[in-house]
């Protein structure tokens, strides 16, 4: 997969779809206006655009603000994903390079699956937001819903003091390959790559299964079943 096509494609598509609505309200990031996830993710990509080309795994400086005014929080954005683009270009993938997930290599090519997963659900909030959500490829989602499994939840997991959920849950794509099963145990995840029964399962098409691990869908939506202890589906998700 072209990770770097992606970001470009999808940083692109969000820019467009928020910068002339960048008063309406984002309803899958509760509380957040178009404006606020520009420059979230503007914030973001200013971040790594630093962090990728120091050749070390030390933590990165702090980020600055973005600019308050919306002229400027446009220019600011489109500099950022230009910046990155060409940062993820010139560098070697093989680099160090920090990352949060204390799971993953730390290495610079770490960022080019991240950035692209995050920016194809930012421009689904995005696009969702003036109603016009277009769903991520289906490829694109059952990689998207792989680094989830495999890497920011194990992170995120070993992380947590609290809400540690106990359990198997089956992952089954239905248009495209792709099955995981994640064991639960404590700060413990282990996945693997197969057909097994859990204690709970979640099938449907990659893009919905997607879509739901990231809160931004229910487990109960129509395209998705969900069988057993559903309540264990929620520890699966991650972020914002």
């Amino acid at each position: 997969m072209d990770h770097l096509a992606l970001i470009e494609a999808e940083g692109v598509a969000l820019l467009a779809a928020t910068s002339e609505h960048l008063d309406s309200p984002v309803p899958t990031c509760p509380g957040w206006s178009s404006r606020r996830l520009l420059r979230h993710v503007g914030r973001l990509l200013h971040s790594v655009s630093v962090v990728v080309p120091r050749g070390t795994t030390d933590p990165p400086p702090p980020n600055p603000p973005a600019p308050t005014d919306d002229d400027g929080l446009i220019a600011y954005y489109r500099r950022s994903l230009d910046d990155l683009l060409r940062v993820l270009r010139e560098t070697d993938p093989a680099l160090p390079a920090w990352n949060h997930t204390g799971v993953a290599p730390p290495v610079a090519g770490f960022w080019r699956r991240r950035l692209a997963q995050e920016l194809t659900v930012h421009r689904w909030d995005a696009d969702n937001a003036i109603g016009t959500a277009r769903p991520p490829a289906a490829e694109v989602a059952a990689d998207g819903v792989d680094e989830l499994l495999t890497i920011l939840l194990p992170g995120e997991r070993a992380r947590a003091t609290t809400g540690l959920a106990h359990g198997g849950v089956h992952v089954h794509l239905t248009d495209v390959e792709g099955e995981w099963l994640v064991a639960l145990a404590g700060n413990d995840v282990t996945v693997t790559r197969e057909h097994a029964k859990g204690d709970a399962a979640l099938r449907g098409p990659a893009a919905r299964v997607l879509l739901a691990l990231w809160g931004r869908l229910p487990f109960d939506h129509p395209d998705l079943a969900a069988f057993g202890d559903v309540a264990l589906l929620s520890a699966l998700r991650t972020g914002v």
